[in-house]
């Protein structure tokens, strides 16, 4: 999926008012369209990003920054007033579950409609109508209307049946915050296993913490602009950062997209070192190694927190952590100097990693973010997928093999 420069405008007042009668039209038409056009309010500006097959984009920003309106565009609910939006395969919107259920007919006859609605053929929706009702956990309830179940039934149904369509593009509206805590872990696996299958993810949430664990990347809107697109987790520290300034009254610059903060506290550098605090570019899979962070003081500071995130190139999160988070207190931050993290054993896959590094208040005011300050190579005899790459041996008991395994 490609969104490419959209924007969408809405009028502020209606003309109907003007234009009820020939009258109305005569008098005021020409006056009234050019004030509609001066009206208009720009819910989204010049959005622009791409969605590929396997991947998870969290769309966050406060109320009112355009969230809804994008997924709108994407589920071709709306059309944008400029820009284009390319959808390739079949899309699925979970952006009100249950639209278009009809209250007099029976849970199973509205997943029968709503599953070919979606573009099943009623043979392959009935295919799926047992997995569908187990997972809403409504077998006993199949054949009662829809006008009997309770708000959590209704949305565990319509959950189902969107789901069930095996979409290539899935497109959720704060529909993991639904139900109950049982139903909203079964429909995060659900989501998860449509990820893996190779289905698009475009996700707008509240939850951070959400964001940060599910998505591959995040976008964040603020009043229809685009603040920040990156990974997930840089995305989330970007939005709770700006949320913590404006608490706090203070400005937050920016640079690029992908430098901000109040600079109290500024990040002078960030490396990857050896055990002599040598620099380094390139590690072997397994050994030892730091992240170096030094930094000057410009403001002192007593509640303060270092972190850094660890991601590979397609934005995919490996690694985060912080001082808090590990249980540091902090006490006093002044003048300059460094502060490391070290990995004993840095046990990930062969591959290229980016870092990103912060310094921030426990509350997650950016003093000074950065993201992608550091990028290394990690090589490893073997090629192996993923991430992580744990100290590990074959133990065969039956099997035979000609040479010694690892």
């Amino acid at each position: 999926m490609v969104v490419d420069g959209v924007s969408k405008t809405y009028s502020l007042s209606s003309t109907r008012g003007k234009l009820h009668s020939l009258k109305g039209a005569l008098l005021h038409g020409q006056v009234w369209r050019k004030l509609a056009e001066q009206e208009g309010f720009e819910a989204l500006k010049n959005v622009s990003f791409t969605l590929e097959p396997g991947e998870t984009l969290a769309v966050i920003g406060p109320n009112g920054s355009g969230k809804s309106t994008l997924l709108k565009l994407v589920a071709g609910i709306l059309r944008p007033t400029r820009g284009t939006v390319t959808v390739r395969g079949r899309l699925t919107a979970l952006i009100e579950l249950g639209a278009g259920f009809h209250p007099e007919i029976s849970g199973r006859d509205n997943a029968i409609i709503n599953g070919m609605l979606l573009g099943l053929s009623r043979k392959e929706i009935e295919a799926k109508l047992p997995e569908i009702l187990a997972f809403a956990g409504l077998e006993e309830f199949a054949h009662e209307p829809v006008k009997t179940y309770s708000s959590g039934m209704f949305v565990r149904l319509g959950f189902a049946v969107a789901t069930a369509v095996e979409p290539d593009i899935l497109v959720v509206d704060e529909v993991l915050a639904v139900g109950d805590e049982l139903f909203a872990h079964r429909a995060l696996d659900r989501v998860a296993e449509l990820q893996r299958r190779g289905c698009a993810v475009l996700l707008v949430t509240h939850d951070l913490a959400l964001a940060g664990k599910l998505a591959h990347r995040g976008l964040y809107l603020n009043r229809g602009e685009v603040v920040f697109l990156g990974p997930a987790a840089a995305a989330v520290a970007r939005y709770r950062s700006d949320v913590a300034s404006t608490e706090a009254g203070e400005a937050v610059s920016q640079e690029k997209g992908k430098r901000w903060g109040n600079r109290d506290v500024e990040l002078t550098a960030v490396e990857l070192v050896d055990r002599e605090g040598r620099p380094l570019k390139m590690v072997r899979s397994g050994e030892p190694a730091a992240i170096r962070l030094s930094y000057k003081v410009h403001v002192p500071k007593e509640d303060f927190v270092f972190g850094i995130a660890i991601h590979r190139e397609d934005g995919t999160h490996v690694f985060g952590t912080n001082t808090h988070l590990d249980g540091l207190t902090p006490e006093a931050l002044a003048g300059q100097g460094s502060i490391s993290i070290v990995f004993p054993s840095l046990q990930l896959a062969p591959g290229r990693y980016r870092v990103d590094a912060a310094v921030h208040s426990v509350a997650g005011l950016a003093y000074d973010y950065v993201c992608e300050v550091l990028d290394f190579l990690v090589t490893a005899p073997v090629p192996w997928p993923g991430c992580y790459a744990p100290e590990h041996r074959w133990l065969p008991a039956g099997p035979r093999f000609a040479n010694k395994t690892t």
